[in-house]
């Protein structure tokens, strides 16, 4: 017999959806930061791009994709968990944020804003880099919805 519904766990996975986004959104921005200075080698230049450039992309690239990804990702645990007695939110988190990483960042934000050699949106683009974002916005889902479930 299954559980009752509950809109609660929808709701807490959403909610665990805007933690996830968020925390994957700093974890980015961190490592664009380690990235550029290593690359670069130049206080001055890793400074400039922290403040104005790398903000700016994640905030006009990343941001909304990130956000709608999440927010699919915590709806979905929140009704799979309302369906069985055992969550299995970091492993369906992981398994639906890669999937939709995949098809969002490869496919939908390159079919909207046409990306350039170079340029952030090729980046974002990269079949790779897009599944490795999904999975790791997968994973910090799944772990903020396990624990704000428990």
């Amino acid at each position: 017999m299954s559980p009752a519904f509950s809109f609660r766990k929808i709701f807490l996975g959403m909610a665990a959806g805007l933690l996830g986004a968020l925390t994957c959104l700093v974890l980015v921005y961190i490592a664009g930061v380690a990235s550029t200075a290593i690359s670069s080698k130049d206080f001055f230049t890793t400074l400039l791009v922290g403040a104005t450039y790398l903000p700016l992309m994640l905030l006009f690239v990343l941001f909304f994709p990130s956000l709608g990804i999440a927010l699919v990702v915590g709806l979905t645990l929140g009704l799979i968990s309302n369906l069985t007695k055992r969550i299995f939110a970091i492993v369906g988190g992981t398994i639906v944020g890669l999937v939709l990483g995949e098809i969002v960042l490869s496919f939908v934000v390159p079919s909207i804003v046409v990306p350039q050699p170079g340029d952030f949106t090729s980046i974002v683009s990269n079949h790779y880099l897009s599944g490795a974002y999904g999975l790791i916005l997968g994973v910090l889902t799944g772990l903020f919805f396990r624990w704000m479930d428990a």
